[in-house]
């Protein structure tokens, strides 16, 4: 075997060696393989866009670290060539017979830790998708008598098992607890929604994310194109109803909008000012202020612009969306505030929790104190899990998880069950702002909280969304990235 086709095969199988190892570290135990096709196929921007530790820690632990394995054989070949010819010989079969154990060894243990051979049997599973899914733009939706703001937060990885942490049963989100309102315990996290972008558009449109598009006729790529078509741009979610009654919409976060391709999922969507950490410096922020995850806002900043946002749309009586999503508690250990206390900023992911919370009550309580309620509606939820790590899964959380979610209405409305998914928080929204002629229709795969369901029927519901199959290739899915099935409602 040819010396540098050797060296070239010991760092690939090097590569895919350590590659599961770095993403199982950074992402957390649970990532999927749509998770991880859905980032490497959002391009080069996106990647400009991930946190500097990121980067630097994919170059080390993946690109860098492999390098040892041809280094090491070709020092091993130096040696063997100081040998008899025929024991020479011998140790360069040697060699090229391990560069491809090395391979296969590699290969067998990124599908092993990755499930690559469950997600490709997934390929071929049963299309439940178009079976269940209920089109938004056939429905019809109503102007009600008084339109309602909604300020809907998104809390990284906030979770309802995160009130009781292990060891110790710290509470480290004892604020968020104590805002008024109905929190819903039973929240599941269906597959299609377990990292941000994701769970923010199940949570939006009532549908889980698949970074996949089948028309390879037209298009010969997944995912399609972004910049002739958009985001899903045929998808129907809540913002392009709430734009259809007037309303003005703003989505915030603190790093750029360029990562997960959420700026275009935003201007795909009738979002009017998605602002990230370009427009947070366009707009006059000190750099100073940029010092989270991906070098954007920490939350204490990003609560106090949205605040001065939600003060100034209420000011000018029309009704607003406001959708934003904090990042200071992202996994594996939180990036806590340099505001935050000592205690707070050394006690890992647990310290950003309890700081973020008493940041996100301060901005609640301050909107609640000042009337805000009168107008305006609250939710508050986790955009999925914490992505912990297997020790964190066993030192610190309890066996059943659930993402966390909280309504805040003036006149505390109850909802008519206690379970849910991501799916079902459009059309509770929606119900909500009172919008929906009939709450009990169904919303993409949602259904409303509202809803008079019975217990049985949404069980078998839930079994439904909850399965594996939800992601398995779909006709009706595959037409939500072409711009030319797009309907009105």
């Amino acid at each position: 075997m040819n010396r540098v086709v050797r060296h070239l095969l010991f760092y690939l199988g090097g590569i895919l060696l350590l590659l599961p190892f770095w993403i199982l570290g950074t992402f957390g135990a649970n990532v999927t393989v749509e998770q991880i096709l859905f980032h490497v196929m959002s391009g080069l921007e996106a990647v400009e866009a991930t946190d500097r530790t990121l980067k630097v820690s994919f170059a080390q632990h993946v690109l860098a670290m492999p390098l040892l394995f041809p280094i090491a054989a070709a020092l091993l070949s130096a040696i063997a060539s100081r040998l008899a010819d025929r024991r020479a010989a011998l140790f360069e079969k040697m060699l090229s017979a391990s560069c491809i154990l090395l391979l296969l060894a590699g290969s067998g243990m990124f599908a092993w830790k990755l499930n690559i051979a469950q997600y490709i049997v997934s390929r071929f599973g049963r299309d439940i998708f178009s079976g269940i899914y209920v089109d938004p733009s056939r429905q019809r939706f109503k102007a009600p008598e008084r339109k309602k703001n909604l300020v809907l937060i998104y809390v990284e990885s906030l979770e309802a098992d995160l009130s009781d942490l292990r060891p110790g049963h710290v509470d480290a989100i004892q604020e968020i607890e104590g805002l008024p309102g109905h929190q819903v315990r039973e929240f599941f996290q269906a597959p299609g929604t377990g990292w941000s972008i994701a769970g923010i558009i199940a949570s939006q449109s009532g549908v889980p994310l698949k970074p996949f598009y089948y028309n390879l006729k037209e298009e010969g790529n997944f995912m399609g194109n972004f910049d002739r078509h958009g985001f899903c741009p045929s998808l129907v979610c809540v913002s392009d109803i709430l734009s259809k009654q007037g309303y003005t919409q703003y989505f915030l976060t603190g790093p750029d909008l360029k990562f997960a391709d959420m700026d275009r999922f935003f201007s795909s969507h009738h979002y009017d000012y998605p602002i990230g950490r370009a427009e947070w410096l366009q707009r006059g922020l000190d750099r100073s202020l940029f010092t989270s995850w991906g070098e954007g806002l920490q939350d204490d900043t990003l609560f106090d612009q949205a605040y001065r946002i939600i003060q100034s749309e209420r000011a000018k009586k029309r009704p607003f969306l406001l959708s934003m999503i904090t990042i200071d508690t992202h996994f594996p250990d939180g990036f806590p505030s340099p505001r935050s206390t000592p205690e707070e900023s050394h006690s890992s992911f647990v310290g950003a929790f309890r700081y973020t919370s008493r940041q996100l009550a301060a901005m609640v309580n301050r909107l609640i104190s000042e009337g805000a309620l009168q107008d305006t509606d609250i939710i508050i939820m986790g955009d999925h899990l914490f992505m912990a790590s297997d020790e964190q899964l066993r030192d610190n959380f309890a066996k059943e998880r659930r993402v966390y979610f909280k309504m805040i209405t003036a006149d505390n409305r109850k909802p008519n069950r206690d379970r849910m998914t991501h799916f079902d928080v459009a059309p509770t929204i929606l119900d909500l702002l009172g919008m929906r002629r009939n709450t009990n229709e169904h919303f993409g795969l949602g259904i409303s909280l509202f809803s008079k369901i019975s217990t049985e029927e949404y069980g078998k519901h839930l079994q439904q969304v909850m399965s594996e199959e939800i992601l398995s290739p779909s006709i009706v899915y595959d037409r939500f990235w072409d711009a030319r099935q797009q309907a009105g409602m």
